[in-house]
């Protein structure tokens, strides 16, 4: 039995897990390590940032679809990348943080057999000077890049129609 370890919940991640889970069958194990309980449909954020949809028309939790696929679920972020393995054993493993509220903070080692890096972007909106701090969200930023950003946006962009409504 193999085990491979899918870093990233997101489209790409989403995608390789549940074709691989149908392709190897139950003989195989695959893992989806990704921060995140929810999964989100980028593509309609912009939806949700003119106010056409909710953050919840375009999520949903991951558990309970990767339970029904027969595919492990590890609500957690990959800190390294140990293909070597370490003194103990030449297995490669990944150390992942849980992110979920049971093991929030507590670090475990992952082994594998093969490995999926489907992480994305960082989004780094401070590249930009004027944009933001890091990753967040400056006073001159609106993104959809995440369902909470397209939120963000909406509501933004609600001010923007009343401040013209207004005359401004």
């Amino acid at each position: 039995m193999a085990r491979l370890v899918i870093l990233g919940g997101g489209v790409a991640g989403h995608t390789a897990a549940s074709f691989a889970a149908k392709w190897l069958g139950k003989s195989h194990e695959v893992v989806v390590v990704t921060p995140n309980s929810k999964w989100n449909w980028i593509p309609s954020n912009i939806w949700v940032g003119v106010g056409q949809m909710s953050t919840e028309d375009v999520t949903f939790e991951l558990a309970p679809v990767y339970k029904k696929a027969g595919i492990t679920f590890e609500q957690a972020k990959a800190v390294s990348l140990n293909p070597e393995g370490n003194d103990s054993s030449s297995k490669p493993f990944v150390t992942i943080e849980y992110t979920n509220e049971e093991k929030a903070g507590q670090t475990a080692n992952l082994e594998y057999d093969y490995i999926i890096n489907a992480t994305g972007p960082k989004l780094n909106f401070g590249a930009t000077p004027g944009l933001g701090e890091g990753s967040q969200l400056g006073e001159h930023t609106v993104s959809v890049c995440t369902a909470d950003h397209a939120d963000h946006a909406h509501h933004e962009l609600q001010k923007i129609f009343e401040k013209a409504k207004n005359g401004q």
